[in-house]
């Protein structure tokens, strides 16, 4: 019935009163929301919960809701809101990074396994120590940039920033790996195109 509409048309839809629509919202989107909130937690558990409380929020604050054109975006940031809220609560992370509840993982190696990048474990732990050099928030808005192909103005609301800082925190990222990479070997080279072209889920 509703295939072929895109998120806009399908969330108008929803706001209209089709409560089954936001059964295939959820599906188009669940994966790369959970994926986000593993990046930030080691708790499945938790981030499934969040995923479903988001959706049920929804399902809740419906008439009260506008249009969007950017279904991912209100997604992403909604789910990302009540995770960390979620997190807070946690006494380990009262004193972390409010905004990443102290982590932000850049799994990217596990991909090498499945790529036509031949690496030794010593390349993979010496890419590895590249990508940790990135504060949080760097990989976070190299995560969001990269692997989810989000342009500067999402990553500036997802991330609570202007658009400009959001600019500036992704070349600054990529400025360090460069440097930190900077006379190594040819993989090197090779690796950071992997991470930035291939490594899509």
């Amino acid at each position: 019935m509703h295939s072929g509409k895109n998120d806009s048309e399908l969330w108008i839809a929803f706001l209209k009163g089709d409560q089954q629509v936001l059964s295939l919202i959820y599906l188009l989107h669940v994966n790369a929301l959970f994926d986000y909130g593993c990046r930030i937690s080691g708790d499945h558990d938790l981030i499934k919960d969040c995923i479903q409380d988001t959706f049920f929020t929804i399902i809740k604050n419906r008439k009260t809701l506008s249009p969007t054109d950017n279904v991912r975006l209100y997604l992403f940031k909604a789910f990302k809101r009540k995770l960390i809220r979620e997190l807070q609560k946690k006494p380990r992370f009262l004193q972390m990074d409010t905004e990443t509840a102290g982590r932000f993982e850049l799994n990217f190696l596990k991909s090498f396994d499945h790529a036509e990048l031949e690496v030794t474990e010593e390349q993979k732990e010496r890419l590895s120590g590249a990508l940790n050099t990135l504060t949080l928030r760097q990989k976070e808005a190299i995560y969001l940039r990269f692997i989810r192909g989000m342009n500067y103005h999402d990553i500036s609301v997802i991330m609570d920033l202007n658009y400009q800082s959001a600019r500036a925190l992704i070349h600054r990222a990529v400025g360090k790996l460069r440097d930190t990479l900077h006379g190594e070997s040819e993989f090197f080279s090779r690796a950071l195109l992997f991470i930035f072209r291939c490594c899509r889920t």
